[in-house]
């Protein structure tokens, strides 16, 4: 390879100077490097799975989807058993097992199942040597697979039970199911791959105190046959659709949409459908690295922009003695695609590292069968080739310019030119257009699913094409903005006793030279905007999540019972934030289609006034609010709304059908069974006087009504329960339970995007600290000049970290605006529901923390930048050429 002499010398010149953008560089390609391993890693564990699940078997027949069942005794009508024995008559077929399938349990003492895993039928055609114990022999005897012996703790002589609920339908309403319970005693475990499993004997399905249901045929093919593979298939294909006629049409659809499959193609298959999470992480990996390689580019970009204003001298040097335009742009471009190979041959190094970290921790937490992760030819030759197509494209524009210093250059002192204050139209005119039309259609998919019409491009798409236009159009017009923006806030920083001279410098450093402010400043404005919009997104979709959850479980727990120990122990429980209590009488419930013996609560405004999410809950004359459960055993009315007539108990000679009342109820599913609310003033006259009414509102027929505790998790928010079930088996807690359950899965998601998010933050950071450093090369001469003329090392220093705190603060101004507007547009485009009203919530103290990691780490990262200068003699400075 031809040696390129002025290569080496923007080489040698930059020395260390390039080692952030290249650090940027690396976190970029390490981030999608690491998404593809891990989704190899998945892949092939999924694939060795299958393959040992499918081993011992030339072809396979997916029966699951035969559902027909007799009308009568609805008993499944087992058509792959009738196929397996014709099939196992054709030439070239050895064996054709029909398997069926069921379901074990482990019971606990208290009745309950802690272990559930898929139990499948013992078959020739399964390969797999048995580890511990023994096969399964008799009827009660079951083997397990390594996987259920390791992750379920199933040992030898564990006792597995398959249930069956049996309604008679004879008997009375309400009365509980007889369970028909079968045992089955652990006697080995095979070794394998795969999901837990367990396996019995034909004897043992056939002891199944319900029909097992159809899994598929293995099929084992005769070695000695001359009849081949894809004769066989076409010969059962032909079968199936022989047997399909003579069966009804029903039945006649599901046999003959079997497929007759290799073990290679059954694989394949299975691997396409249950390969979507794994493609989802990829595509949460790639979607993350691609932000950090936009990011990485500005970087990289503002990198060379300020090497080549650092290197004008020497640029014209070269001209002068005879370099061209055209060998300087090439140089600069091959400095990048060096930086670009560097870059990327560390991140693939990086990304491999992190990817068998990840698979090492999930080995020995969660998939102990995980193949470790490991480098793969495609995944760093991406990664290479991405760091070159980056590096080289952000060194384009500087290599121009390169191309065009004047050897004149050489005869003048090097220096900053005059800020640039010419607006250009071109610049304006872009930038409006693409931020009003983007952020336009970002309004316009908000109208689009609040309207709740439905179009061929859903809501959230438009929704998303015009947030990128409409952010593009702000990185366009930021060098309009941000350079003044800095300035000012320069001025204002000005004002406070100590910063008069170091902050009006700062600001007015960073608006002499607005293109490398610009860059800086887009690549924290990117980070700040993501971390904000996901927020921003997060606490307004919690905010809708619990209006809607406030409307649907207005109170979050209750339970049919008024006592003072429940009192007390909700007092003192961590659970309970409040709780309110109301007296209720029996009562007979009487809807259009029947009636069931209930209770009647008595509430009124104060009842809710502490527990309940939303207010005016108490009914009216007239009005009511019903269990939904008052339909558990008789059905007694349909639909959310329902006349009812509810009347006390007692005798006809005590008045009780005089004293019944009808009331319209609103079906709500937060109550307890058999509850009815109703306040007074829907009862007759003087119903609730002591005396002979037969309105006898008591505590022991009475209600609690409970308010969770703010913050609880779903694990916790599972302790009401028992503390609940020992007053009354009639509670209801799916309101806490659901809220905990939003609650965590939105922190959770929010908490993975955040720490991805963060790589592109980080790398927004180095690009602050790259840029300073390189622009002491600039500023030499002005240090050297303001500590000739008495500024000390102290205020030169802090001169360039408010500098990079002002660029920090800029950033994360426009950033938490635009994050708070796409944030909210986000969801309101997501929910396609006209009934829902989004309103932006601002989590200020998430915001509060985002805007102080931010100033701190860009404080630090003018840290050694901030030395470096403060270090400069004047002497030396003024004499540097």
């Amino acid at each position: 390879m031809r040696r390129d002499p002025v290569l080496q010398v923007n080489l040698r010149s930059a020395g260390k100077k390039l080692f952030a953008a290249g650090a940027a560089v690396a976190i970029s390609v390490a981030f999608i490097v690491a998404g593809m391993l891990m989704v190899d890693s998945f892949n092939r564990g999924l694939t060795q799975e299958l393959e040992a699940e499918a081993s011992g078997t030339d072809l396979i027949i997916d029966t699951s989807m035969l559902l027909s069942s007799d009308e009568d005794t609805e008993d499944y009508l087992r058509d792959d058993i009738p196929l397996a024995e014709e099939i196992e008559q054709l030439d070239g077929v050895a064996v054709a097992d029909a398997i069926s399938s069921g379901y074990l349990s482990q019971i606990a003492e208290d009745g309950s199942s802690t272990i559930g895993l898929q139990a499948g039928e013992q078959s020739s055609t399964r390969t797999g040597e048995i580890s511990e114990g023994r096969e399964a022999q008799a009827a009660d005897e079951v083997v397990v697979s390594s996987a259920a012996a390791t992750g379920q703790g199933i040992e030898l002589g564990t006792t597995l039970t398959a249930e069956h609920y049996v309604f008679d339908e004879d008997a009375g309403a309400g009365t509980e199911p007889t369970v028909v319970q079968e045992d089955y005693t652990v006697v080995g475990v095979v070794q394998g791959q795969g999901p837990p499993r367990a396996f019995l004997t034909t004897e043992g399905v056939e002891r199944l105190p319900y029909d097992a249901s159809p899994a598929e045929i293995r099929i084992v093919l005769n070695p000695d046959s001359t009849v081949s593979a894809e004769e066989v298939q076409e010969r059962i294909q032909d079968l199936i659709r022989v047997q399909a006629e003579t069966l009804s049409e029903t039945r006649a659809a599901d046999l003959e949409s079997l497929q007759v499959q290799t073990t290679e193609e059954i694989v394949e298959a299975r691997l396409a459908q249950q390969t979507g999470d794994a493609n989802f992480l990829a595509y949460i990996a790639i979607g993350f690295g691609a932000i950090s390689v936009f990011v990485s580019t500005l970087v990289i970009s503002n990198t060379f922009q300020v090497l080549v204003a650092s290197r004008q001298r020497t640029l014209a040097l070269l001209r002068a003695v005879g370099a061209t335009s055209a060998q300087l742009q090439r140089a600069t471009l091959k400095e990048g695609a060096v930086l670009g190979l560097l870059g990327g041959a560390a991140g693939v190094l990086l990304g491999t590292g992190v990817a068998l970290g990840f698979s090492l921790i999930a080995r020995a937490t969660f998939a102990p069968d995980l193949p470790l992760a490991g480098p793969t030819l495609l995944a760093s030759l991406i990664g290479l080739g991405l760091g070159l197509v980056v590096t080289v494209v952000s060194a384009l524009a500087p290599a121009v310019k390169a191309g065009r210093v004047s050897p004149m250059a050489a005869l003048r002192p090097a220096g900053l030119g005059p800020a640039t204050q010419r607006v250009s139209m071109t610049r304006l005119i872009i930038g409006a257009v693409l931020m009003l039309g983007g952020f336009g259609a970002v309004i316009g998919a908000t109208r689009w699913a609040a309207s709740g019409e439905q179009y061929s491009l859903p809501a959230p798409m438009l929704g998303v094409a015009g947030a990128i236009l409409g952010f593009s159009g702000v990185l366009v017009l930021a060098r309009l903005v941000v350079p003044p923006l800095v300035a000012r806030g320069g001025r204002l920083l000005g004002l406070l006793p100590g910063l008069r001279v170091n902050a009006r410098l700062a600001g007015q450093n960073a608006r002499q030279v607005p293109g490398r402010t610009t860059a800086t400043a887009s690549a924290l404005l990117v980070g700040v905007t993501l971390v904000g919009t996901m927020m921003v997104g997060a606490a307004t979709a919690q905010t809708v999540l619990y209006d809607e959850l406030a409307e649907s479980y207005p109170v979050e727990a209750s339970v049919s019972a008024m006592d003072e120990d429940l009192e007390a122990e909700l007092s003192e429980s961590e659970l309970v934030e409040t709780f309110s209590s109301a007296p209720g009488a029996s009562a007979t419930i009487t809807g259009e289609r029947g009636s069931v013996e209930g209770r009647v609560i008595l509430v009124d405004e104060g009842t809710f006034a502490s527990v309940a999410r939303t207010e005016g809950m108490a009914p009216g004359a007239g009005e009511a609010i019903a269990a939904a459960q008052l339909n558990a055993e008789d059905t007694i009315f349909e639909g959310d709304d329902a006349e009812l007539e509810l009347m006390p108990y007692g005798t006809a000679t005590s008045g009780a059908a005089d004293q019944s009342i009808t009331v319209d109820a609103t079906v709500v599913s937060w109550l307890p069974a058999g509850m009815v609310l109703v306040s007074e003033a829907s009862l007759p006259e003087g119903a609730t006087a002591p005396g002979e009414s037969p309105w006898t509102f008591s505590p022991e027929n009475g209600l609690t009504l409970i308010r969770a505790a703010e913050g609880l998790g779903p694990d916790q928010s599972y302790g009401l329960a028992p503390l609940l079930e020992e007053y009354s088996e009639e509670y209801n807690d799916a309101g806490a339970l659901m809220r905990a359950s939003f609650t965590e899965a939105i922190d959770m998601v929010l908490l993975i995007v955040l720490v991805l998010l963060g790589a592109s933050v980080l790398v927004a950071i180095i690009g602050v600290s790259n840029t300073l450093s390189l622009s002491v090369l600039e500023r030499r001469r002005e240090a050297a000049l303001l500590r000739a003329v008495g500024m000390n090392r102290r205020s030169v220093g802090q001169m360039i970290t408010i500098e990079a705190l002002l660029l920090a603060g800029v950033a994360l101004l426009i950033g938490t605006a635009l994050g708070a507007f796409l944030g909210w547009a986000g969801v309101a485009s997501l929910v396609a529901r006209p009934d829902w009203t989004v309103v932006l919530e601002m989590p200020w103290l998430r915001i509060a923390g985002l805007w102080a990691v931010t100033l701190v780490a860009a404080a630090l990262a003018a840290l050694l930048p901030a030395r470096a200068l403060s270090r400069v003699e004047p002497a030396a400075g003024l004499s540097a050429d």
